[in-house]
This record gives structure tokens, C-alpha cells and sequence, in this order.
């Protein structure tokens, strides 16, 4: 407007508006493969019974119930009964002169709403179990993380993982895991292990910050899928510098004890020269003592 202050417009983080907008495109393409399965199914309806064809369209409602309790197993049920009332009313509309057919869609009016319930059944059970482990992955105090063995690239990480390598969670999704695994050779030897079946396999690797840092982590792995490896990882940065400086200290002293062990051998090597050069002293002192008491006797 001419004259007014200029809004403000929100700023969004560049990997934040990248996850919302493919969150958006994910949706619109859920809901058009769904709008397509109803549209699809309801044309075909009605194209077969105004020529007579009875036999294949109601196959064409299981399309449709099987990519929403996929897509929104919520609404699963809900769905199931609308389009199962959508098929049942065609029938009544275009067929009510065959009562062979009513029956016919009757029934499958019922197998409709029960495939719904059932399959939106084990949906929401499954959703909720994915809830459940992401909770767990979310607030476990290792850093875990999944990759695949073809691609290479990390499919899923958790926000401790992230962090201990200093990156955002987002920074690292779909990325090559090289990306924080440089060491081919280390890597290699890992992977040849892993497919050869050595689940769950423990092995201390080094894994690059996104500053460059080298840490050093436990990985504790195991093939999860033919084509996926699950991996836990401890930091072990702070005990192995802790473990250096323990070392170091028993080191230097252990070096002390050597000097100071050598200085007091030193010390009694003199004490003892010095002990047998004054006894030294002493006995040629007494004989000279002796041979002066000799020359005074009288003859």
C-alpha cells in the first residue's frame, strides 16, 4: 500500500523451508493419487452397470481404501464407510431392477467397511509403534543412526547424534555418510564385516565434526535389513584425552621414580667412597699412631 510501512515478512531458515515445502509437495501428490483411485472407481461404476458389465468394478474400491488407511490410517474407517456408501448407492441408482446384483454389492458393501477397519486397525498400531520408537531414538542419550549399504547415504539420525558431530539434524538426512566417515580404509573394513554377518558388531572408529575435528566414537552395529545398518555411537573423545593424561601422569612418574631412584644410588655410592676413604684415613693414621709408640720405647 502507497505510502504504509512495509510488512514484515517472515524469514525462514533455508533447510526449514526446504522440509516444509516438500512436506506440502508430499501431500498434494498423497492427495491426488487418492482423488484419482475415487474418481477412477466411480466413473468405472457407473460406465459398467449402464452397459452391464458386474464383475470388476467393485475390485476398484480396495485401490482407494488401501492409499488412505496408507496415507491417513486415522481416517481410515471413516473413509472405508463413505465410499462404501458411495458404491452402494451407484448400485441402488444405476441397478435396482437386478436384485442378483444388489445382493451382490451388499455384500461387498460389508467386505468394503470390514477391510477398512481391519487394515486401519493394524495402521494406527503401526503408527503408533513408529511414534513410540522415534520418541525413543529422539530422547536416547547415544547418538544413533541408519544408513544404507547400496546408497550409502543416512536415512535416518537422531538430534544427539547430530549434535555431537555439531550439525543439525536436516544437515545430515539423505547425505552420503562419508560426509562424517572419511577414513576409507577404516570404513571399508567396517562394511566388509558387517555384510559378512557380524551383528551386532562393536568397533572404534573416527568420525569428522562439521568443523573437521577428529572424535573418536564406539559403533555398535547390526544389519538390521539386507540393505540397512543400524548403528549406536559413544563418544569416546573425553575418556580417551582423560585416559592420555592418566598415562601421561603415570608416565612422568615413573620417570621421576627412576631419577630420583638413580640420584640416591648416586648419593650412597659417595656415602660409601667417602665411608672407606675416612676408614682409609683412620688405619693409616693408627699405624703411624703405632710406629711412633714403637720409636719412643727405650732400647
Amino acid at each position: 500500500m502507497a505510502g504504509g510501512a512495509p510488512r514484515e515478512v517472515p524469514v525462514m531458515g533455508n533447510g526449514d523451508g526446504m522440509d516444509v515445502t516438500s512436506h506440502v509437495d508430499d501431500q498434494l501428490i498423497q492427495l491426488f493419487i487418492v482423488t484419482a483411485a475415487i474418481i477412477g472407481a466411480v466413473l468405472t461404476t457407473i460406465f459398467s452397470l449402464s452397459h452391464g458389465i458386474f464383475e470388476v468394478f467393485p475390485f476398484l474400491y480396495i485401490l482407494p481404501i488401501i492409499l488412505v488407511v496408507y496415507f491417513y490410517p486415522r481416517h481410515g474407517v471413516i473413509f472405508s464407510l463413505g465410499i462404501s456408501l458411495v458404491y452402494i448407492g451407484l448400485v441402488y441408482c444405476y441397478g435396482l431392477s437386478n436384485p442378483m446384483l444388489i445382493a451382490i454389492s451388499t455384500g461387498w458393501f460389508a467386505i468394503f467397511i470390514m477391510v477398512g477397519v481391519v487394515m486401519s486397525s493394524f495402521a494406527t498400531r503401526l503408527h503408533n509403534q513408529r511414534k513410540k520408537i522415534k520418541r525413543v531414538l529422539e530422547n536416547a542419550q547415544d547418538g544413533i543412526f541408519c544408513f544404507e549399504l547400496r546408497s550409502m547415504r543416512l536415512q535416518e539420525i537422531n538430534p544427539r547424534c547430530a549434535r555431537m558431530l555439531h550439525y543439525e539434524r536436516e544437515d545430515l538426512l539423505g547425505k552420503a555418510i562419508t560426509m562424517i566417515w572419511t577414513n576409507d580404509a577404516e570404513r571399508a573394513e567396517f562394511l566388509s564385516s558387517i555384510k559378512k554377518g557380524q551383528s551386532p558388531f562393536l568397533k572404534e572408529v573416527v568420525l569428522r565434526t562439521k568443523d573437521g575435528t577428529a572424535r573418536q566414537y564406539l559403533i555398535s552395529a547390526i544389519l538390521a535389513t539386507s540393505n540397512l545398518v543400524f548403528c549406536s555411537a559413544i563418544d569416546l573423545t573425553h575418556q580417551k584425552i582423560a585416559d592420555d593424561e592418566i598415562w601421561q601422569t603415570l608416565e612422568a612418574l615413573e620417570r621421576q621414580v627412576v631419577e630420583r631412584t638413580a640420584h640416591l644410588e648416586k648419593i650412597n655410592e659417595q656415602l660409601k667412597a667417602e665411608i672407606l676413604e675416612r676408614r682409609r684415613i683412620e688405619s693409616t693414621l693408627l699405624q703411624q699412631e703405632h710406629r711412633g709408640d714403637e720409636r719412643r720405647q727405650p732400647q
